[in-house]
């Protein structure tokens, strides 16, 4: 990414209140609204492979390269490792997957962090050993095809082997996928590890013979608030015209905006209402709406217009726009920011065909 096309979109992230950065985008902070993402994203993790065992937060302070082989030698994993068995032993087998948060100061060799604490969302993979590099080479995959899907350019993502460095365990392999800005401006997003461990007190039952073996582990650590600049950064990065913040609709912190635009001024306060009753429906309905009130009050088409040029910058995917006719014969007009089009809908449809738009 060359520094015109980063500075355009560090400016713009800053100004709609997701990211800050100096140093010419290698410190970077999550804003308000950045945070509000990142948590989305933090979420989308959450529900990925819902039958492993979720742990809960702690504090790790792992932060050079050459540590990374090195995480089962912790007690982290070691206490992680008894609460399975001792509290969840339906799942105390092989193999099994753990899920748990740690922070940071630091993170792992890479050009690109955070001047705060960092978080990190940790997955372990206990698998059999005899099927561990086809476990990480499965893994690998669906790793990227979940950040492709979560981006709005997924030509960008590529897995780059690691390097072993002196002191690495020479068993173990490891690799990294990057968003590629550029062929010299890359953000590394996900670390994934593979270990084989030497000590028989992590030794779990098959799940299928019951004879107990020695798990090859596998770690995926994805840096959250790198992750989420990196995506920000993505989302900002096109070739349209236009300032629109691409957020996949999925993660975007706020799904819908309500934009009345008011012809006669009679109408003010019954399209107030009408606002509140859709902000009331749509939030009943699960869906997130734009900070503060959820709707905007425009007085002309010039008004409505910036109105939907900030709900772009903010990355909302949907406005529904209400206006006098709406109070009529119970139209309105659903933009989209991504083809700036609009559809006419009637108000007893607008929860489910959200809710529809959003699921698909």
């Amino acid at each position: 990414m060359n520094n015109s096309r980063l500075s355009r979109c560090l400016k713009s992230l800053e100004s709609s209140g997701y990211l800050s950065s100096k140093d010419q985008g290698k410190q970077m902070k999550l804003l308000e609204h950045g945070q509000e993402y990142a948590k989305m994203l933090k979420k989308q993790w959450l529900d990925l492979r819902p039958l492993g065992v979720y742990m809960g937060c702690g504090n790790n302070y792992l932060s050079s390269a050459n540590k990374r082989f090195s995480f089962m030698q912790t007690e982290h994993f070691s206490e992680h490792f008894q609460k399975l068995g001792q509290k969840f032993p339906r799942k105390f087998k092989c193999p099994t997957v753990i899920k748990h948060e740690t922070s940071s100061s630091n993170t792992w060799a890479s050009q690109f962090t955070s001047d705060s604490c960092n978080t990190h969302l940790i997955t372990d993979f206990l698998v059999q050993p005899q099927r561990g590099l086809e476990h990480f080479y499965n893994i690998q995959r669906e790793s990227k095809i979940w950040w492709m899907r979560c981006s709005s350019n997924p030509s960008r993502y590529s897995i780059i082997p690691y390097k072993l460095a002196e002191g690495d365990d020479q068993n173990g392999q490891a690799i990294d996928i990057k968003a590629s800005f550029d062929d010299d401006y890359q953000i590394t997003i996900e670390h994934l590890t593979l270990v084989n461990p030497q000590e028989d007190k992590f030794q779990l039952p098959h799940a299928k013979t019951g004879e107990m073996v020695l798990p090859t582990v596998i770690r995926s650590s994805i840096p959250l608030e790198i992750a989420t600049s990196a995506l920000l950064l993505d989302g900002c990065d096109h070739n349209r015209e236009t300032q629109s913040l691409l957020l996949n609709r999925h993660l975007a912190p706020y799904q819908c905006a309500i934009a009345c635009l008011q012809s006669q001024p009679n109408q003010l306060a019954d399209l107030k209402d009408l606002c509140q009753h859709f902000r009331y429906i749509l939030l009943e309905s699960g869906l997130r709406l734009c900070q503060g009130d959820g709707f905007s009050l425009a007085k002309d088409q010039t008004e409505l217009s910036k109105q939907h040029q900030k709900a772009d910058i903010l990355g909302v995917p949907y406005t529904l726009v209400l206006h006098g006719e709406t109070l009529q014969n119970g139209l309105l007009q659903l933009r989209s920011r991504d083809t700036k089009l609009e559809e006419t809908i009637h108000i007893s449809d607008v929860p489910d065909y959200l809710l529809n738009i959003f699921k698909n």
